[in-house]
């Protein structure tokens, strides 16, 4: 019932699905508080805690690093492991499945991107039609091209990108996070960098003005807030945060 309210409401004033506040900074981070680079965020049952966790280096010398952020504390707090709420969050939060929906899954699509390198001009390709030379040149640069291209990776719902990676590792979570299972949406970085949501049932999505190179959005256990990360610089983030309201 309250969804169709939402829907039917949304239906008869044709307006956004949801209200959204401007967002708020929670505290900014860069390198003099934290090392290396976010990879998870999580909500503490704790009201106005959150969990960060980066990661430094590579294999095989990766380590893992954990913070403990105080909504009001000037800095995040250093802990020595992830601690099983984050565990349990993040299980939830990064599953492919769609929570609740056995008929649901986010589809992976790869694709390599090509045009990364010079290739023929119109006048050679018109001419490779006469000349032997000219068009083997022309299929070498065409393989060439392709060898080259980058490989991209899309974490796609009901065709809807929610997630996309160019050459790197696929990490579930990093572009998008689960809503609480009776709201039937997702939070995720759409392909502008902002915030976005999906409402998976009814198909409308809803981009968040005044949002940027978004990174791991996370939703609230009590349902109308959505934390995240924007990226500011090099090596520089703000933890920001959202109140969403079904209209």
């Amino acid at each position: 019932m309250r969804l169709l309210a939402a829907l039917l409401l949304s239906a008869l004033t044709g307006g956004p699905l949801y209200q959204v506040s401007p967002p708020a900074t929670i505290i900014d981070l860069d390198s003099s508080v934290i090392t290396g680079d976010p990879v998870q965020l999580t909500w503490s049952p704790t009201q106005g805690q959150f969990y960060l966790q980066t990661v430094e280096g590579t294999d095989p010398n990766v380590k893992l690093r954990h913070y403990l952020i105080t909504l009001g504390s000037p800095k995040p707090e250093t802990m020595k492991a992830e601690p099983d709420w984050a565990t349990k969050y993040w299980a939830f939060k990064s599953t492919r499945n769609v929570p609740g929906r056995s008929d649901l899954l986010i589809e992976v699509r790869e694709h390599r991107k090509t045009g990364q390198i010079p290739t023929q001009s119109l006048r050679d390709k018109a001419k490779g039609m006469d000349s032997g030379a000219i068009a083997v040149q022309g299929a070498a640069d065409a393989a060439n091209d392709f060898s080259n291209a980058a490989m991209v990776r899309s974490l796609v719902l009901k065709d809807e990108v929610i997630g996309e990676f160019v050459d790197a590792p696929l990490l579930p979570g990093l572009t998008f996070g689960w809503s609480p299972e009776d709201l039937h949406a997702v939070a995720y970085k759409d392909q502008h960098g902002k915030l976005a949501v999906f409402d998976y049932d009814s198909g409308d999505h809803q981009e968040v003005d005044e949002t940027r190179d978004v990174l791991l959005p996370a939703w609230s256990l009590e349902e109308n807030k959505i934390a995240f990360l924007e990226r500011t610089g090099r090596k520089k983030y703000s933890l920001m945060q959202v109140d969403i309201n079904r209209r």
